[in-house]
C-alpha cells in the first residue's frame, strides 16, 4: 500500500521534483525525445489497476486462482520499482540513477509481457488489473530509460559521426518505435502498451514544437510513431481477433 501511495504521488508531474528541474535527469527541455512533463500522468491509470488488482485477488472466489501466484509477485516488484522512481525523481538523483531504474522497469516489463503472452489473463476482468498496469508500466521505463540516456548524452555533447542532434534524435524514437511495435505484434497486440506509447510519443511531440529544443523534424517523427504503433498494435489484436471468430465458425 505504501508503494501504491507513493506512485499516486509521483503522477503529479510537477516543479516539486528535481528530477523534472533544468539539472534532472527527466527535464522536459534536456534533450530532443525528452517528453512533455505530463507524461508521467501514466503512474494514474497503473497505480488505480494496483489496488483494484489488490482487493481483486482477494476475493474468496479467486484465492486458489493458480495466475495470481505468478502475478501477484510481478505486480508487487512493479510497485516497488515505482517506489524506487519516486524516490529518485524526489531526490533530484543522478542521471545513473535514473538509467537503471528505467533498465530495471523495462526489464521487469519485458519479462512481465513475456508471462502474459505465455498464461493471458481467463477473463476480460483479470486482464484488464493485470495485464493493462504492466503494459503501461513497460512504457513508463521504456521513456524513463530514453529520456534519462538522452539527457546524459546531451550534457555530454555526444555526437557521433556529426549526424547532428535531429538525426540521433529521430533514431532514437525510431528505435523505441521498432522495439514497442515488435512486443505489440505478440499475442492480442498488448494495447494498453501501444496507447501508452502513443501518449509518451505524443508528449515528446508537443514538447520539441512547443518548447526549447524545439524541432519540427523531431516532432513530426514523434507524431509519425505514435501514429504507426498505434496503427500496428490495432491491426494485430484485429487479427487475431479476426481469426478466433473464423476457427469458432468452422467448430459449429
Amino acid at each position: 500500500m505504501a508503494c501504491t501511495v507513493s506512485a499516486i504521488v509521483s503522477a503529479d508531474a510537477g516543479n516539486r521534483f528535481p528530477a523534472l528541474d533544468p539539472e534532472g535527469a527527466l527535464n522536459p527541455a534536456g534533450s530532443l525525445v525528452a517528453p512533455a512533463a505530463m507524461v508521467w500522468w501514466l503512474w494514474l491509470p497503473m497505480v488505480a489497476g494496483w489496488f483494484l488488482y489488490a482487493v481483486y485477488q482477494w476475493l474468496p472466489r479467486h484465492r486458489t486462482n493458480p495466475r495470481h501466484t505468478w502475478f501477484g509477485w510481478l505486480i508487487l516488484a512493479a510497485e516497488i520499482l515505482a517506489l524506487g522512481w519516486l524516490l529518485a525523481a524526489v531526490a533530484g538523483a543522478a542521471t545513473g540513477g535514473m538509467l537503471i531504474v528505467g533498465a530495471a522497469q523495462t526489464a521487469l516489463g519485458l519479462f512481465s509481457i513475456a508471462r502474459i503472452n505465455a498464461r493471458p489473463a481467463p477473463t476480460w476482468t483479470e486482464g484488464i488489473l493485470t495485464d493493462v498496469p504492466l503494459g503501461m508500466f513497460l512504457a513508463a521505463g521504456v521513456f524513463t530509460l530514453s529520456t534519462s540516456l538522452a539527457f546524459l548524452l546531451t550534457r555530454s555533447d555526444a555526437d557521433l559521426a556529426g549526424w547532428g542532434g535531429n538525426t540521433w534524435a529521430s533514431v532514437a524514437l525510431i528505435t523505441v518505435t521498432v522495439g514497442i511495435n515488435i512486443v505489440c505484434m505478440t499475442d492480442r497486440g498488448h494495447l494498453s502498451l501501444a496507447l501508452a506509447a502513443v501518449w509518451a510519443l505524443g508528449c515528446v511531440a508537443v514538447e520539441r514544437f512547443s518548447a526549447a529544443p524545439e524541432s519540427s523534424v523531431v516532432g513530426a517523427a514523434a507524431a509519425a510513431a505514435a501514429f504507426l504503433v498505434l496503427v500496428s498494435a490495432g491491426s494485430r489484436r484485429h487479427q487475431v481477433d479476426h481469426e478466433r471468430r473464423r476457427n469458432e465458425r468452422r467448430l459449429q
